[in-house]
């Protein structure tokens, strides 16, 4: 009975030796840590019931007992001296041995196994589908005609990042629902542990400009960023940069030179201007609770010079809903099929048209504070636009946000970016063996935003909204957002009108 048993487990741990090694050979690709954990867990119970086995006299016929003079299991005297133990079958021993020495090695090389050892990979994905629908006045009408309610997929992107070596890592993401045809949006390496700038980055990334830029659209309060992200931040661009952390991660710095005219697809081209530098530095003067309670300070300035001197300013009303003009598209050709070409959806509500300009500066300002499930987060920006004629043209914005876990979460933050963190849910929805069932995390938060483009001779509109809203966690990786929107805009051609919008988004990623 012994030796079947010890034949199993044999068989078992040579199974696993033999499965999981060509998986460390492959490419140099590792396992996750969860499978590695996992096998070791397993191959220490094996370990233990070979132990155990060892310490048992094996199965023997009675005959054997009698010809060596011990009584057999059962008929012992525990009042009688111990007698001498059977002596070992020679076979056994040895299988035993060299598997027990074949699992030491093993042992001792997953021991030594790191899942992240260069170069490797990770694979991550995030999409999330909107549902919008639009309320207008007799104004709003007259400015914008009948707005269109819809579905659509706001993003589907699929991404790999990674180490390429010990000191360089890299990033290199595409989205599938960008309007017109698949792009990439994050590509770029990075060289790390450099004397002096610390990191260094080349390639397209999210320029060190505001909390909202450089925090991920996964884990912000609302669907959508503030009406300040679209008209003045840098956000995605081409170009060199470098970043760094104080050793106590309280203070983080960064700063970037890059071109000023991308099309949203990593190119830009000029003959005159086009060049941008941008830099930002943020504090963590309290930081306590292990993160549940802490106040975050940032500032940042943007210097640019526009592609031919040329550009202007503009925003969407906090939320987007749309579709590609397919009844308006390019040639069908022989096989009928319409080449995607503009959008239809939601359109600016403030816009300064383009303009020539010299060159603009951006300055702004960002604060985050996190009390337990209290979330507050707000920003201000200026645009000063020095205009062909001498006229400076100056842009003003400004939001706050307002956020309540009602189920005890709180808002994390990453230190050396200086950024917002993955929400853990307490108590994720649905049955859990561990914690019963649960209903996932409940946060209602509220925003105000504004922002004013009217300067001088320029007559962008202000528009002011006022958002409430209510998120659903789902778990750590899913969430759902209903948001309504009230979108106050001022222009000079109709004055005042009033739009209300209202949104429902599902998100998930991994």
């Amino acid at each position: 009975m012994s030796r079947n048993r010890l034949a199993l487990l044999a068989s078992a741990l040579i199974v696993s030796i033999l499965a999981f090694a060509p998986a460390q050979a492959s490419a140099q690709s590792s396992p996750s840590k969860e499978d590695f954990e996992a096998l070791v867990e397993r191959l220490e119970q094996a370990e233990a019931e070979i132990q155990e086995l060892r310490q048992r006299p094996a199965a023997k016929p009675a005959a054997f007992y009698q010809e060596n003079d011990y009584p057999p299991p059962g008929e012992q005297n525990d009042d009688a001296p111990p007698a001498t133990p059977p002596p070992a079958d020679p076979d056994w021993l040895e299988s035993y041995r060299n598997l027990e020495a074949r699992f030491g090695e093993f042992s001792d090389r997953m021991s030594r196994v790191d899942p992240k050892k260069p170069p490797y990979i990770e694979i991550h994905a995030v999409a999330q589908i909107d549902s919008g629908w639009y309320g207008q006045d007799a104004t709003s009408i007259k400015e914008f005609g009948v707005l269109k309610d819809g579905m659509a997929f706001r993003r589907a992107r699929l991404g790999a990042n990674g180490a390429i070596a010990d000191n360089m890592n890299y990033f290199f993401q595409m989205d599938f629902a960008f309007p017109g045809r698949p792009t990439f949006t994050d590509v770029w390496f990075e060289i790390t542990k450099l004397p002096l700038l610390g990191n260094i980055r080349v390639g397209q990334w999210k320029q060190p400009f505001s909390l909202e830029v450089v925090s991920s659209f996964r884990y912000t309060m609302f669907p959508e960023r503030s009406l300040l992200f679209n008209a003045f931040t840098p956000f995605r661009h081409p170009g060199i940069g470098f970043y760094d952390w104080s050793e106590d991660e309280r203070m983080t710095w960064a700063a970037s030179m890059y071109r000023s005219g991308q099309d949203q697809f990593g190119d830009s081209i000029a003959s005159r201007g086009g060049y941008a530098g941008v830099g930002r530095i943020t504090g963590l003067p309290w930081y306590e609770d292990e993160g549940r309670r802490y106040l975050h300070l940032g500032v940042g300035y943007n210097y640019v010079t526009p592609p031919q001197r040329y550009g202007g300013f503009k925003t969407i009303p906090e939320f987007f809903v749309g579709q590609t003009d397919i009844l308006n598209a390019g040639a069908n050709g022989t096989a009928g099929v319409a080449t995607p070409t503009a959008i239809n959806g939601t359109p600016f509500f403030v816009n300064t048209g383009n303009f020539f300009m010299n060159h603009y500066n951006l300055v702004g300002a960002e604060m985050l504070w996190v009390e337990g499930p209290i979330t507050v987060q707000s920003e201000f920006m200026h645009l000063a636009a020095v205009q062909n004629n001498g006229i400076t043209a100056s842009f003003n914005g400004f939001y706050t946000q307002m956020g309540y876990f009602l189920t005890d979460e709180h808002r994390p933050y990453l230190k050396k970016a200086g950024a917002l963190d993955r929400i853990k849910v307490l108590s994720p929805f649905g049955n859990s063996l561990e914690n019963g069932y649960g209903w996932g995390g409940w946060e209602v938060a509220q925003r105000f935003s504004y922002i004013d483009l009217n300067s001088h001779n320029i007559k962008g509109g202000r528009l002011f909204d006022y958002t409430v809203g209510l998120n659903w966690y789902l778990n750590s990786y899913a969430k759902v957002q209903l948001e309504y929107i009230r979108a106050d805009l001022n222009r000079a051609k109709f004055g005042n009108s009033v739009t209300g919008l209202y949104n429902i988004r599902a998100q998930w990623d991994f």
